[in-house]
């Protein structure tokens, strides 16, 4: 075990690039705003840039400005799911 917490452990014990798309994808929104820093750390050791742009769209995604209706403008959408998908292209090819 790292001193990161347990649930940043799982991803830093991930071995595959697909692997760390999962949990980036399937991780608590509060995690990613809590340790957003020590999962980029964790990121940039794997040497998974995909990953790093995802994670930077899907902070980007929790601080952006809602709109009256509570709903998050579509250019964030757009963008953050853009990044979801380059992410996965990155991590097939790279396993």
């Amino acid at each position: 075990m790292t001193h990161l917490l347990p649930v940043v452990d799982f991803l830093a014990e991930a071995l595959t690039h697909q692997a760390r798309a999962i949990w980036l994808c399937t991780v608590p929104l509060g995690v990613i705003q809590r340790d957003h820093s020590d999962i980029a750390d964790v990121l940039k050791q794997a040497g998974f840039d995909a990953g790093l742009a995802y994670l930077a769209a899907l902070v980007a995604h929790i601080h952006t400005v809602r709109l009256e209706d509570g709903s998050v403008p579509l250019e964030t959408r757009l963008t953050t799911d853009y990044a979801r998908k380059l992410m996965w292209a990155a991590a097939r090819q790279g396993d």
